[in-house]
């Protein structure tokens, strides 16, 4: 995703601390599908005892990554009032998602995919940060609350393993905040403009977002691998299936094949070096991409 600095967010960088202020907060966030992210959100919410001006506030989007840390959006959010209780939406513009109250110019890649990355509101008035949520990792401050929520319990394409719905990072209740992001966020079955759930399996679909009707279900683990990572096709296993690995550039780096897998395959990926690859399932059921990091 191209990485842009507005004038207003790289004067503020210098200015910004995180307030004790609390209530309004980014409630869940969805930045992770297969191939080329068209269903993304963030859901802020207010949780405070009163309605809010929504003009008062920003989101920005932080690059964390070491040759990144800046600011690569700033999001207004529009003049309305928020009631107590109330959700608002932010959403690209694929039309893939419900219960949207912003609609972003972004087709896809709205929101980057971490290792680390950060989304904050911004308080206009008073030029602090009241929440932040760095995921996948530690950003710097003040774009982080305690620590950051780990890569292995991120969006990073997580499916549910039993009928193959989407997950997101969210809140339970709605508005919990002890200000720590590895505390406070959670993997949940997604449900962009309503209540979280207290659940990551057995989600129903979401009337509005769209499924790529070829996806595969499978789960891969651990994530971080230390060199060994399982594939995990379920009790029926899969037949005729291409396991292949990509770079963060998209470059293959290794493919095979196999005719039957009855369960769970085993992938080595022991001689690549440490950084961040795709692993990508393709077979006669249909295809799956998943983000791993390689941590030896």
């Amino acid at each position: 995703m191209k990485k842009i600095i507005t004038l207003f967010a790289f004067v503020m960088l210098y200015t910004l601390g995180v307030s004790g202020q609390a209530g309004f907060v980014i409630n869940e966030v969805d930045y992770d599908q297969p191939s080329v992210d068209s269903a993304e959100f963030i859901e802020l919410y207010n949780g405070s005892g009163s309605a809010i001006n929504t003009s008062d506030y920003a989101v920005l989007l932080y690059n964390g990554s070491p040759a990144g840390l800046a600011v690569y959006d700033t999001i207004l959010l529009p003049v309305g009032t928020l009631n107590s209780g109330s959700f608002f939406v932010i959403c690209g513009s694929g039309g893939n998602v419900p219960n949207c109250n912003m609609v972003r110019p972004n087709v896809s890649n709205m929101i980057q995919n971490g290792s680390p990355d950060a989304i904050a509101i911004l308080s206009i008035p008073s030029l602090t940060i009241i929440d932040a949520l760095s995921y996948e990792g530690d950003c710097p401050a003040p774009f982080i609350e305690g620590t950051g929520l780990p890569i292995g319990l991120s969006d990073t394409v997580v499916v549910d393993s039993i009928n193959g719905h989407y997950i997101s990072v969210g809140r339970y209740p709605d508005g919990t905040d002890s200000n720590n992001n590895s505390a406070d966020f959670h993997r949940m079955c997604i449900s962009p403009g309503s209540s979280n759930l207290n659940t990551d399996v057995n989600c129903a679909q979401v009337s509005g977002i769209e499924r790529p009707d070829n996806a595969v279900s499978i789960v891969m683990y651990p994530n971080p691998s230390h060199g060994q990572l399982n594939i995990d096709f379920g009790k029926d296993g899969v037949r005729n299936a291409t396991i292949s690995v990509y770079n963060i550039l998209g470059n293959e780096l290794y493919s095979t094949s196999a005719k039957s897998i009855s369960s769970i395959y085993s992938l080595d990926l022991s001689d690549f070096t440490n950084g961040v690859y795709f692993i990508k399932v393709s077979s006669a059921d249909g295809e799956s991409m998943q983000r791993i990091l390689l941590k030896k």
